[in-house]
């Protein structure tokens, strides 16, 4: 991602169904604010445009979890295991399966080819949309938590390196 792709996120985040679990309805200047540290390396967050036949659809996201330790420590991420998040924006795009393929080409590719143990997420339990994607994708539920100060449950999802290399759930690749 870079800063010019910084309005497309912005319109996306007002999007209902992506703010519906974003939670992000920010100006231009709000986004640049967040986001910009990210694109410039430093917050320790790696983010990517997703394309789709040449077109921006969406984003997504990649951390370690020892750089979020508090968080990881609530999911029983080791500091080895890494984070992904992800949104589909434009609202044409979904349901076509973009989402679960762009998670196993990103893991593959971009989190698999550093030092990372597994990838763990932790999303709404309402957000079903993101709960197929990680499934079609190869991740495993574990177990179903509350993070403090939230209202609702997330579930933890598991994809761990050795399984992923091993038997891979998309041999396309």
């Amino acid at each position: 991602m870079r800063h010019s792709d910084l309005p497309l996120l912005q319109r996306w985040l007002q999007l209902p169904h992506v703010n519906a679990w974003w939670h992000e309805p920010l100006d231009l200047a709000g986004v640049a604010a967040k986001y910009g540290p990210r694109i410039d390396g430093i917050v320790p967050t790696h983010m990517f445009v997703i394309e789709h036949d040449g077109r921006a659809v969406g984003w997504i996201q990649w951390y370690r979890w020892s750089n979020y330790a508090t968080h990881a420590a609530q999911l029983g991420a080791e500091p080895s295991a890494a984070g992904v998040d992800l949104a589909i924006g434009e609202v044409e795009m979904l349901g076509r399966g973009i989402g679960p393929s762009a998670l196993r080409l990103f893991i593959a590719r971009v989190v698999f080819a550093h030092d990372v143990s597994a990838v763990v997420c932790d999303p709404d339990e309402r957000n079903t949309r993101s709960l197929r994607a990680l499934e079609k994708a190869g991740f495993v539920f574990v177990r179903t938590i509350r993070l403090q100060g939230e209202a609702h449950d997330r579930r933890i999802a598991w994809l761990d390196r050795v399984h992923y290399i091993v038997n891979p759930v998309n041999q396309d690749m």
